[in-house]
């Protein structure tokens, strides 16, 4: 069973920040934020938060959201997913984000990294399809990095 701790305002915060300035938006809903192991980080409803999580034995919790680096989070599918839908319903614009066509997005859904030239500068991208946004990836080099987990990869019907 992982431990998990309630992040602070301060922690929180310098979440928001690493996302605003990654991908230009953050969810303007009122959340709780939860860490949990490997720097895992969950999102859950602030009601939540009030529970003493040191009595209860939690598997998981919420909806894991991304994964925090010292100078970068990392969004996981669903995060990316939430992040474009709410800037989409809020009108927001995003940066980083990069359109695939169909072929590229059959490609990565089989873990394939994708060719692609989006500069010089290493950074995370957000990848969208028409007008959904998928995923995160990882730009470096020339290659848009495959991080799709193993459980969500397969044929993908466009």
């Amino acid at each position: 069973m992982q431990q998990l701790t309630i992040l602070n305002s301060r922690d929180v915060k310098k979440i928001r920040e690493l996302v605003v300035k990654q991908f230009g938006y953050f969810p303007e809903e009122d959340y709780a934020f939860l860490k949990g192991e490997n720097d895992k980080v969950y999102m859950v409803n602030k009601d939540v938060a009030r529970v003493d999580l040191k009595k209860l034995i939690v598997d998981r919790m919420g909806l894991y959201f991304a994964e925090l680096r010292e100078t970068e989070v990392r969004l996981s599918k669903e995060g990316a997913q939430l992040l474009g839908r709410e800037a989409r319903d809020n009108k927001k614009e995003l940066r980083n984000v990069v359109d695939l066509n169909q072929r590229e997005v059959k490609a990565y859904f089989a873990g394939v990294d994708l060719v692609k030239d989006l500069g010089e500068e290493n950074k995370l991208v957000l990848l969208q399809f028409g007008n959904d946004v998928f995923g995160c990836a990882k730009y470096k080099g020339g290659k848009i990095i495959n991080f799709m987990p193993k459980i969500h990869r397969g044929e993908v019907i466009l």
